[in-house]
């Protein structure tokens, strides 16, 4: 019987927590290769026990490693012993804000980064707001073609991003989205629950802000709650005269999406694909959103869910919504076939078996 593979996955966060999109990238991307692979965890922040235990109650399968000393030459030299030790295959960073590991991976180790999304388009997304750089990291879009040129493999997280960072470094570049398989929650005839699961990242909060000031006013007369959950509930207030229902972090997923009428993602600004969202269609929940954060997902006609930009819109898509429970049927059904047919796990990560099994 031949041996597996072994792949080693990198990442500054304890994602087996819970909590947030990015987190819920990197658990299904380590369940999926813990499947397949010997799967071994680098992980640059503090953990314990109590970790490990996590991770075998989520059912990933892997050794964790955790980093005595993440300062970047003591954690680079760590990183080099245990790839020798482990005779890995191929080293999977979480990132680009890892990427000062990147040098530590002996030749003939696979590199291969998962941007998540792509720093410059953050970088953009917030000047047009008014914004400065996420964490003083301002990069261009040809200065991180540059970086990402350094690796044997690069994932991102939708087909926009992909063919541009194609066209940039080549077939190197991968689309791996982020996948959902979950049974789709059926309608309530009543309808008027508009729900937000999202972190506490400030986008987060900006689209909150938005949707309280401009979007509710606009609601009025309208049956509907807001209710909202994940750590954004730690960071928002809502502002006098807007009533938010907060459930802070909840990590049943049925209990979270089988209670909302309609999802909403009032994004203004950001990159990458919104996970969010695709739970949602994932869950057969229709959702309103903006363009932005309707990124990487194709739906012209708005059969599958709406995009609105300006508050009146918004507004409009959330009350046709919340008033026909025919047509959130309808449109809850068309979110949940879509997302089974694009962001199923065997669609989702194929590119990247394959590249790892080669």
């Amino acid at each position: 019987m031949t041996a597996r593979r072994v792949v080693l996955f990198v990442t500054h966060d304890p994602f087996w927590r819970l909590g947030g999109g990015e987190r819920t990238r990197n658990l299904a991307l380590a369940w999926m290769l813990g499947q397949l692979f010997d799967l071994h965890l680098f992980c640059l922040a503090p953990v314990d026990d109590a970790d490990r235990k996590r991770l075998a109650a989520l059912r990933v399968s892997a050794q964790l490693h955790p980093c005595t000393d993440a300062e970047p030459a003591a954690a680079s030299a760590q990183l080099t012993d245990l790839v020798g030790a482990i005779a890995a295959h191929a080293c999977i960073f979480a990132r680009l804000r890892l990427d000062f590991l990147a040098n530590a991976l002996p030749p003939g180790v696979l590199r291969i980064l998962d941007t998540h999304d792509l720093v410059s388009d953050n970088v953009a997304s917030r000047a047009r707001v008014g914004l400065e750089p996420w964490g003083g990291v301002d990069l261009s879009f040809d200065e991180e073609m540059q970086r990402l040129a350094r690796y044997d493999h690069v994932l991102l997280i939708q087909q926009d991003d992909a063919c541009r960072v194609a066209a940039a470094i080549g077939p190197r570049a991968l689309c791996v989205p982020h996948p959902v398989m979950f049974a789709r929650q059926p309608v309530r005839a009543q309808g008027r629950v508009l729900g937000f699961v999202a972190s506490g990242w400030r986008g987060n909060v900006d689209a909150l802000d938005w949707f309280a000031h401009e979007v509710w006013p606009a609601l009025d007369g309208v049956t509907a709650e807001l209710h909202v959950w994940g750590s954004v509930c730690q960071v928002w207030e809502p502002p006098v005269g807007v009533t938010a229902i907060a459930h802070g972090f909840v990590a049943d997923y049925t209990a979270i999406w089988g209670s909302i009428d309609v999802a909403i993602n009032p994004v203004r600004w950001g990159s990458g694909l919104k996970i969010k969202n695709v739970e949602a269609l994932g869950h057969g929940v229709p959702l309103v959103t903006t363009h932005e954060g309707a990124r990487g997902l194709d739906d012209d006609t708005g059969r599958r869910f709406r995009v609105a930009d300006d508050p009146d819109g918004f507004a409009q898509h959330c009350r046709e919504l919340l008033a026909d429970a025919a047509l959130r049927e309808l449109t809850g059904a068309r979110a949940h076939d879509y997302a089974a047919l694009h962001f199923s796990p065997q669609t989702c990560f194929a590119p990247l078996i394959r590249e790892l099994l080669s």
